[in-house]
């Protein structure tokens, strides 16, 4: 009976040991399980010629982005997209009148109501807005679907487009400094051949104790999320992907088929290791200051929280502080 229970516990652990070792480390290769609902070009809102319609993780999202600012985009290197809410107008304003000023390529991504924003999308035409409500719960947040209609939207409508020059898409958001010269220039002399770069983290595992307080705001339960860790993936305070990767994680129909992960983060990281698509980690993009304001070995600075900072940082490179913009 001993010999027998010795032999009932090895093979329990051998199997623990096999389920551990080889069963699925990340959620990368997880497929969305609603059926993929077809685009209903004849429901198109005809009385805006913005609209259009995306797919991302088997969900249908409605989009306006303004057409007559895709154009010239065609000649850029390279397009920022900035996830913002709806309600913080504010900040966008900071942005730009400081590192974004006089950019062409630069467009805020926001969800919500439209007539709560449509004022600023007609007056400035640098919004994208997806038809979505603006929750930041992680497990229900839509900070994906935002992401990722940009990412869609702007590889369909321009990197697509014959004799577009874009190379890369580059993601913040709007509590993050951006040096743009510096960062154009990256793309263009030291990157060629990369395809997604950032500062990026290998071997982080999902927060799972909502008892934990920092943890709340990333918890993801094993319902969302049953695998046991992350793949390597860029954090978003700033991160870079190339067409080579559009061309996959677009182009093969993943981010339209890929499980919803609501860390955007994470979830690009997700398409990465379906993709095949190695990371590159620079130290660049700085996620956390103490002390006084500065952009020395910097391209990205996260969390800025006020505008007075926002524009202290834009000084340190360029000298002024930016126009005051109504």
């Amino acid at each position: 009976m001993i010999i027998h229970l010795g032999l009932l516990f090895l093979c329990f652990s051998n199997a623990q040991s096999q389920s551990t070792t080889y069963g699925p480390r990340t959620g990368s290769f997880q497929n969305c399980t609603s059926a993929i609902p077809t685009i209903p070009t004849y429901e198109l809102d005809f009385e805006h010629n913005d609209t259009g319609y995306i797919i991302v993780s088997c969900n249908l999202i409605k989009y306006r982005v303004p057409s007559s600012s895709l154009e010239s985009l065609k000649e850029e290197s390279i397009v920022i997209g900035i996830l913002s809410g709806a309600a913080v107008q504010e900040r966008r304003t900071w942005i730009r009148s400081t590192w974004a000023y006089n950019k062409q390529n630069i467009f805020f991504i926001v969800a919500g109501d439209f007539d709560s924003i449509s004022d600023e999308y007609d007056e400035y035409q640098d919004l994208i807005w997806i038809d979505k409500e603006e929750v930041y719960i992680t497990e229900t947040s839509t900070l994906t679907f935002k992401t990722e209609a940009f990412l869609s939207v702007m590889y369909e409508k321009v990197m697509s487009e014959q004799g577009s020059k874009v190379k890369y898409l580059f993601k913040t958001d709007d509590d993050s400094y951006c040096d743009y010269n510096h960062l154009d220039t990256v793309f263009s002399k030291e990157l060629k051949g990369v395809d997604y770069w950032g500062k990026c983290v290998s071997g982080r595992k999902p927060h799972r104790n909502l008892d934990i307080p920092w943890q709340r705001k990333w918890y993801i339960s094993y319902e969302t999320y049953p695998e046991p860790e992350y793949p390597t993936y860029c954090a978003g305070a700033g991160y870079a992907i190339s067409r080579n990767f559009l061309d996959c994680a677009i182009g093969e129909g993943h981010v339209a088929n890929v499980r919803y992960q609501p860390n955007e983060d994470v979830a690009v990281g997700l398409l990465a290791e379906r993709c095949k698509v190695n990371a590159l980690d620079d130290y660049r993009v700085s996620i956390r200051w103490e002390g006084r304001p500065t952009m020395k070995n910097k391209i990205i600075q996260h969390y800025i929280k006020d505008e007075n900072t926002m524009r202290e940082h834009h000084r340190l490179i360029t000298g002024v502080y930016g126009p005051k913009l109504l």
